[in-house]
C-alpha cells in the first residue's frame, strides 16, 4: 500500500511540476508579446503546443 502511495506521490509531483513550467512558459510568451517579441513567441508557443500534444498522448496511454 504505501508502495502504491509513494507512485501517485511521484505522479503528483511530476505533474506539478510540468503544470508550473508551462505556467511559466505561457507569461513568458505574455510578455514576449507585449514587447513584440515575435521570433520567441513563435518559439515558446511551438514548445508549448509540442508539450501539450505530448499530454494528449499520455492521457491515450494513461501514462501522464
Amino acid at each position: 500500500m504505501d508502495q502504491e502511495k509513494d507512485s501517485e506521490d511521484q505522479r503528483a509531483s511530476r505533474i506539478v511540476h510540468r503544470t508550473n513550467e508551462y505556467h511559466s512558459l505561457l507569461d513568458s510568451i505574455y510578455e514576449s508579446l507585449v514587447d513584440r517579441d515575435f521570433k520567441l513567441v513563435k518559439k515558446e508557443a511551438q514548445f508549448l503546443i509540442m508539450e501539450l500534444r505530448y499530454i494528449i498522448k499520455s492521457t491515450e496511454e494513461d501514462d501522464f
